[in-house]
């Protein structure tokens, strides 16, 4: 403001101007005195909530590594565990080839032993044939002729 001589209070009397331009004066110089109070107070207040973001945000960047280390070791147990089902399979899958090629061999040997004791009677029936066709052909006497002819 402006200094201004001071008016002779007998002179002139204080209009409503000049009692309003005091009020703001008084005002300005108590908001003055108040904000002195005021910006260190809202300084320190964002101090304190800029070091608040920091920490939130090393708090942040701690939880995603974390969690990153998490994921990871998550997907490498996965992977043992897919592996070792993998594993576990090929053994199953390994035990049963050799259990069906047992079964399928045990069975292939049973037929041709089944087909060998077959064909092994049938020859023996053919030579005992034979030997009668060519006994008789011969017409030749032995003791088991005698004894098959019941004489």
């Amino acid at each position: 403001m402006a200094n201004w001589p001071a008016p002779q209070p007998s002179v002139r009397r204080i209009s409503a101007i000049d009692r309003f331009c005091m009020l703001t004066y008084q005002t300005s110089a108590e908001a003055a005195r108040y904000a002195r109070g005021i910006v260190p107070t809202l300084g320190f207040l964002c101090a304190v909530l800029i070091l608040a973001l920091g920490v939130t945000v090393w708090h942040a960047n701690a939880m995603a590594q974390e969690r990153d280390l998490l994921v990871e070791e998550l997907r490498s147990e996965r992977a043992a565990r897919v592996e070792a089902t993998l594993a576990a399979r090929g053994v199953e899958m390994n035990v049963a080839t050799y259990a069906l090629d047992t079964r399928v061999r045990r069975d292939l040997v049973e037929e041709r032993m089944i087909e060998q004791e077959q064909r092994s009677t049938e020859l023996d029936q053919l030579a005992q044939q034979v030997e009668q066709e060519k006994l008789a052909k011969a017409d030749c006497v032995t003791p088991q002729s005698i004894i098959s002819a019941g004489l």
